[in-house]
């Protein structure tokens, strides 16, 4: 599924002299604006750390026609390299515990019917939807070591997992290296090595309508919505629940917090976006992650464990009746 780019200002916290501030870069890369922040003394870890995005943009995308996924969903066969193995193992994991509401093999859907990210985007008729869904099921890959083959016809689509993925290996990478203070952005996927302060994008207006500040070092932050990239109205938007073939109509923006983990929140994220509300909280408690998510009826809900990963600072309200859960 194709993940949201949503803007998301983020800024690190720093208590610290001007002299102290950090550098910062910011590359297009996957699709997105890809945003890296990083002591002077570490600049010459730039480079190599946006090298890290566009090696994995070349691997995963399915917008290059060359890239090993690319050509997987072509020939339905391919032997891939070891880090598009590890990504495509992580995503059938997850399929299995968010009971297939995250499923990679959307990409029948995101890419072939809606067509999404290209010129000939389109609203699919009934029909159509009903005639793809035969072919979405994380069940249809299989993986015999480093080789993989596609049944039933299945496409994978990886836009839903991808973007956190590359900011947990750049973070791992950083982290090798002595990095102690800075900031990974790809889209709504951020990595805070020290302290953040973020600030979430107002889905039904201009401006911000949450702030926070991260409490522990290495936070890992994923947020997704509705309400930024559609086919002519939100209610045709780009989170397509892979049971139903339809966009979802529930959340207008998720926020989700954890430790060091981008990959696994990225992809919640995606398939929280596509659940049923009471499903969805029920899952969000079992994985112990700090939430916040906005209900298109303006409802804003907070998890009772958000404390023990930021600090709430401000928050404009909606229609909104807060709820702790």
């Amino acid at each position: 599924m194709k993940k949201l780019t949503i803007i998301l200002f983020c800024f690190l916290y720093v208590l610290a002299s001007k002299s102290e501030e950090l550098k910062v870069r910011t590359k297009f890369i996957m699709g997105t604006y890809i945003t890296i922040k990083l002591q002077e003394n570490k600049s010459e870890l730039f480079k190599p750390s946006f090298q890290i995005f566009k090696d994995l943009d070349k691997k995963l995308s399915i917008y290059k026609e060359n890239s090993e996924i690319s050509i997987l969903n072509k020939e339905k066969t391919a032997i891939l390299s070891p880090v598009s193995i590890e990504i495509i193992k992580k995503s059938l994991k997850i399929s299995k515990e968010t009971d297939g509401y995250f499923d990679i093999t959307v990409g029948k859907l995101t890419k072939d019917t809606y067509k999404f990210e290209t010129e000939k985007e389109t609203i699919p008729d009934e029909k159509k939807i009903k005639e793809t869904l035969k072919n979405i099921s994380y069940k249809n890959i299989e993986l015999k070591g480093n080789k993989v083959a596609l049944k039933n016809n299945a496409k994978i689509d990886l836009g839903g997992i991808g973007k956190g993925f590359a900011v947990d290996k750049v973070a791992k990478f950083l982290i090798e290296k002595g990095v102690k203070r800075g900031i990974i952005a790809a889209s709504g996927d951020i990595r805070c090595l020290n302290l953040c302060d973020i600030f979430i994008q107002n889905p039904f207006g201009e401006g911000w309508i949450i702030k926070f500040k991260t409490k522990k070092p290495n936070t890992s932050i994923s947020t997704s919505g509705n309400y930024e990239r559609y086919i002519k109205s939100k209610k045709y938007n780009h989170l397509i629940n892979p049971k139903t073939g339809k966009s979802e109509q529930t959340f207008a923006s998720i926020t989700l917090v954890s430790v060091a983990d981008n990959t696994s929140i990225d992809a919640y994220s995606t398939a929280i976006s596509v659940m049923p509300l009471d499903y969805a909280l029920k899952f969000l408690k079992s994985k112990k992650v700090g939430f916040i998510l906005i209900l298109n009826s303006g409802q804003i809900i907070f998890s009772k464990n958000f404390s023990d990963f930021a600090v709430l600072n401000a928050y404009k309200k909606i229609i909104q009746q807060e709820q702790g859960i």
